[in-house]
């Protein structure tokens, strides 16, 4: 007697007149099939849409270095105008300026429909601070 490999099948056609429809099974199936769309468009708008970020944060790979950080920006903005391009600058330590212009140039791209912004600029550093075991702020 050879081996019969369908008795491994957890998914076992029930026949059709041993099955029942109901209302109740209909609601469940459309609840779950409307939800399913849902949850699908959802994701895929989420995938579609741009995020626009507008902050941009500087790390300085030399933590124990005091004092500030000197920053070069070259920023390629090919779909907006120069004059709509502006840099502010704000630390931790309260320094904000608004509309910096200081060391920097924005060069017009793609017959003015675009811009290149560059700049040089420096920021204070944040202080940091360290934590022991017991809660002790340490300088």
């Amino acid at each position: 007697m050879p081996f019969d490999f369908r008795r491994f099948d957890i998914y076992r056609k029930v026949p059709k007149d041993l099955t029942q429809p109901t209302y109740t099974g209909a609601i469940i199936s459309i609840c779950c099939c409307l939800f399913i769309l849902f949850l699908f468009l959802s994701e895929l708008t989420g995938f579609i849409t741009t995020e626009v970020v507008n902050e941009l944060y500087v790390d300085d790979p030399d933590k124990d270095s005091g004092g500030k950080i000197d920053v070069s920006l070259n920023i390629s903005l090919p779909n907006l105008h120069c004059e709509l391009v502006g840099l502010d600058i704000q630390d931790e330590m309260g320094r904000h300026e608004v509309g910096h212009i200081d060391n920097s140039m924005k060069i017009p791209l793609n017959n003015g429909a675009g811009c290149r912004f560059e700049g040089q600029f420096s920021i204070n550093k944040e202080v940091a601070q360290k934590s022991d075991v017991q809660g002790r702020m340490i300088q």
